[in-house]
């Protein structure tokens, strides 16, 4: 009988949900545990049932926009968990402590999107597919100027990070080609929607 269920995804759930508790998501304002959740169910329906990999989707913001460090997650979860957290993590920081444009902290991200690995890659299309799903669903009940105005940047922007990372994360790679149809088709009704 194949094992339905995993410790190790459960204990990143849980790990995440506690990190998670107090932020909510920038336009809904729902629990923003919802969103790795979301990412986490994409990627099983689109065929990565890894518990790596979906370990690392739960997980893949804590570091990034929460108090948690790679430090608190050593010990708890594996060098490959670690690893794909460790390629979905933006840098946000100078090395002095200074925040960083999002132009910056995008065109880095980008760059190591193309070099990751490809349970890295999958996380990313399925995080940022859950994004354009969350962000048409939002539209729907929200105004366009009040919505594109949660962004750190103008819509035009926003779009064309979407296309340049939806091409770098999923190059070269049979298991990805779903996800990246997925994207670039919401990616087409997003840009319908702008401003």
């Amino acid at each position: 009988m194949d094992t339905l269920h995993s410790p190790v995804v459960e204990n990143a759930i849980r790990v995440a949900a506690e990190a998670h508790k107090s932020q909510k998501r920038k336009s809904s304002g729902i629990p923003y545990i919802a969103h790795p959740m979301g990412v986490c169910l994409i990627l099983v329906k689109a065929g990565f049932h890894e518990e790596s990999i979906l370990a690392a989707a739960a997980l893949h913001d804590v570091v990034e926009d929460t108090s948690l460090t790679f430090e608190d997650l050593e010990g708890t979860f594996s060098d490959e968990v670690l690893h794909y957290v460790r390629e979905m993590t933006e840098e946000k920081e100078t090395q002095e402590g200074a925040k960083r444009s999002w132009r910056d902290r995008k065109r880095d991200h980008i760059e190591v999107m193309q070099q990751a690995s490809l349970g890295a890659r999958a996380i990313e299309l399925a995080d940022k597919l859950h994004n354009l799903e969350a962000m048409l669903f939002d539209l729907q009940t929200e105004d366009r100027a009040e919505f594109w105005g949660h962004f750190g940047a103008p819509p035009e922007e926003i779009v064309q990070y979407y296309h340049s990372m939806i091409e770098a994360a999923g190059q070269s790679d049979e298991r990805l080609v779903p996800l990246v149809k997925n994207c670039l088709s919401r990616l087409d009704e997003l840009q319908k929607q702008m401003p």
